[in-house]
């Protein structure tokens, strides 16, 4: 699923759901970034309730353009929310659980050392948030533990977002030791123009390949020359459990292989699951 996975990473914390700016900021990132941008929802302060309704605004306001909601450590929030990522740490749910709860959520493992990298990977993580790279003013008293980290976890075959002291001067040597995209708060949210700071992370970033598509509403891209067999694959559908329906023409399950997909094309999926 990296081609889906968002670039971009704004994460909050409880200084920035503080100052109560966080959906006015989130939505001027994600009218630039669109799909290649993700807000994470990460606080301490929130009581549940409270954090669902900060959830559910946010994702209304950053939705329309494509951009994803990630929530950090509730996947009960997160699957209330709609949110298409949760973040558990190393003393959080396990990936298994995670998909318990938030059976459609793609989860992620934040890692701070080598042995915490592999331990996810093996997990079976979808991908992991590495840092602290640099020092940062968010947590001063973060281990550094710079770019060997992104390298190592990139070794084990799923996207990095790399995290701590990210600015878009730093993005290409972050970029060129493995990580798939940046995680940022201060230099986001703390921005004059969070837009603007967003578009000066993504203009450092490598182009993206692929088709763009949209998928149940939500913007993805595909690898190119994929085809409808090839998306479910992608997405981690049984294709005996759901029905496609191609720019508003269901598609037979022998025909899926034989679908090609095109930029711009909507496609919506039923998935089945069964109970007992």
């Amino acid at each position: 699923m990296i081609a889906a996975l968002p670039r971009l990473h704004a994460v909050t914390d409880d200084r920035v759901v503080g100052e109560r700016r966080v959906v006015e900021r989130a939505a001027a990132m994600a009218a630039v970034a669109g799909p290649a941008l993700a807000v994470h929802l990460r606080t301490r302060t929130l009581t549940g309730r409270t954090l669902l309704e900060a959830a559910r605004v946010i994702k209304d306001a950053i939705a329309p353009h494509g951009s994803w909601l990630a929530v950090n450590d509730r996947a009960d929030v997160a699957r209330a929310a709609g949110a298409q990522v949760v973040v558990s740490g190393r003393t959080g749910l396990t990936v298994k659980d995670v998909k318990r709860v938030a059976p459609t959520a793609m989860v992620a493992r934040s890692v701070h050392d080598a042995a915490e990298a592999l331990a996810a990977a093996t997990e079976g993580a979808d991908f992991l948030i590495a840092g602290s790279v640099y020092p940062t003013a968010s947590h001063p008293s973060a281990t550094v533990v710079g770019l060997d980290l992104v390298r190592a976890a990139a070794a084990h075959g799923r996207p990095v977002v790399a995290i701590g002291g990210m600015t878009p001067e730093r993005a290409p040597e972050v970029i060129g030791a493995g990580a798939w995209g940046l995680a940022a708060i201060r230099a986001l949210w703390d921005a004059g123009d969070p837009g603007a700071a967003a578009r000066a992370f993504l203009a450092t970033l490598p182009a993206l390949e692929g088709i763009a598509l949209l998928v149940n509403g939500e913007s993805r891209r595909a690898r190119a020359g994929s085809t409808l067999l090839d998306l479910l694959a992608d997405l981690g559908l049984d294709a005996r459990a759901v029905v496609v329906e191609h720019n508003r023409r269901i598609v037979r399950r022998d025909a899926l292989a034989g679908t090609p997909l095109a930029e711009g094309d909507a496609i919506e999926l039923v998935h089945f699951v069964g109970g007992g």
